[in-house]
């Protein structure tokens, strides 16, 4: 192709002569057709800006060996972080401050559409949604809160996908102790590692969740924050889903959450990422610059019975997972949080408060015992009955293992056993109704 003329105002000419330059440069410098941006985004969107190519006056040889297409991720724009949208701004030749811009109308303002960002140039917003700019939506199907005011729950849907179907569902909660409020976030739609005891392990693994999406889950539970007129504080990843199985997306979005532009400014000490027990995913952390909590859901003391309740155990046994763990608390000196999920006759017995005690003598850390959260009846998740120990219990079990031990010990409160709280039981109770419903003859 060959630059035509210009016209129109000179402002306007010479932002239109700057991208045909970035363009005849990106040919003939033998750059290639394609031009793949570093991002936090799982698949790509190709666009061949030949709109962009007219509006700067350049004729296009319709040969096909004259083809271009810039690889731009627009999928998901909630998801990019600030260089990267200025990047993108840059690339479709604006200022890279409209990058900054587009920033701010997603991450403070949480536009929904490109046509309320007022002060984008219609052009650019004209270019950025005919290359397929998406801003992701969550649809909110049924929210709860506990009879204690201690959580919140939402259920969301994530729309339909290209093909029309649908994406599924998430939870996110709210959790308020004190002065923290604490949003709760998924990582995945399902979750593969299939524990025994968990609701979410029964949906399976649908699919990852889109960085965006999980900034989304924040963004909603932070409204319902400011309706209280408070402010979120914390965030863990502790919805549903494997958060170092898809470690791009949950990372990308903790980024963004932190960003110094953005509005929710959480540090990194504020943030947790919970693990079942991926040792990979473990030490790949230890080495982020992100330097958030650590906590490990260990729920058994030998391997046997956690191989059983946590199928992940058989590839990365216990010792494995601690030696683990002691390695982030040398690389990041911050402790580890072991979570530990007491179930009655299961793992709540004396001689597991004694190996807790005795596992995690060596690293430094925190233990959080956590009473079982027991489906409704009929509900029940497989063949294993999994019970919630009777109060005696859980306080012999929690005053021996304060006994046997230096670590602080807490026993977390059941803030919202009422509202389904646990990690995919809201879901499972809506869609177990749903299909109750479909199911019912109809009158003919």
């Amino acid at each position: 192709f060959r630059r035509g003329a210009w016209h129109g105002h000179t402002g306007l000419a010479r932002r239109r002569e700057g991208l045909s330059r970035r363009i005849l440069h990106w040919v003939s410098s033998g750059v290639g057709w394609s031009l793949p941006l570093a991002i936090c985004a799982q698949t790509e969107y190709y666009y061949t800006p030949t709109r962009i190519l007219r509006q700067a006056n350049v004729e296009i040889d319709p040969s096909p060996s004259a083809a271009i297409s810039v690889t731009i991720p627009l999928h998901d724009l909630k998801g990019l972080l600030p260089d990267q949208l200025r990047q993108i701004a840059t690339d479709l030749g604006e200022p890279s401050y409209r990058g900054d811009q587009l920033f701010e109308w997603l991450h403070v303002h949480q536009a929904r559409d490109l046509d309320g960002m007022t002060n984008l140039p219609a052009r650019f917003r004209q270019v950025l949604a005919e290359a397929g700019a998406q801003m992701p939506g969550l649809e909110l199907l049924e929210s709860s809160a506990s009879d204690t005011g201690k959580a919140v729950k939402f259920l969301f849907d994530l729309g339909q996908g290209e093909n029309g179907q649908g994406l599924g569902q998430v939870e996110a909660v709210l959790i308020i102790d004190g002065d923290r409020r604490t949003a709760c976030l998924s990582s995945q739609v399902g979750c593969a590692l299939d524990c025994k005891f968990c609701a979410t392990a029964q949906m399976g693994f649908v699919r990852n969740l889109h960085a965006g999406q999980i900034v989304e889950q924040l963004h909603r539970l932070h409204q319902e924050a400011q309706r209280r007129g408070e402010r979120l504080t914390n965030i863990v990843m502790m919805g549903m889903g494997e958060p170092l199985l898809n470690y791009e997306q949950v990372t990308c979005a903790l980024r963004l959450a932190r960003a110094s532009d953005g509005q929710l400014q959480i540090g990194g000490r504020k943030m947790t990422v919970s693990t079942a027990g991926h040792v990979p995913g473990i030490l790949r952390l230890s080495e982020d610059d992100l330097n958030v909590g650590l906590a490990i859901s260990l729920n058994a003391t030998e391997d046997e019975t956690r191989s059983q309740i946590m199928p992940i155990n058989r590839k990365w046994p216990i010792a494995d997972l601690m030696a683990a763990a002691k390695t982030y608390f040398d690389r990041k000196g911050r402790r580890v949080t072991f979570e530990y999920v007491l179930m009655d006759q299961v793992t709540d017995l004396d001689a597991d408060a004694d190996r807790l005690a005795v596992l995690t003598s060596s690293i430094p850390c925190k233990i959080n015992l956590i009473p079982y959260n027991e489906l409704a009846p009929g509900l029940q998740m497989s063949d294993r009955v999994y019970r919630r120990p009777s109060s005696a219990r859980l306080d012999r079990f929690t005053r021996r293992l304060k006994n046997a031990t230096r670590h602080t010990v807490t026993r977390r409160d059941s803030r919202g056993r009422d509202i389904d709280a646990a990690c995919g039981q809201l879901h499972r109770r809506v869609t177990d109704a749903q299909s109750a419903v479909s199911a019912t003859p109809q009158p003919a």
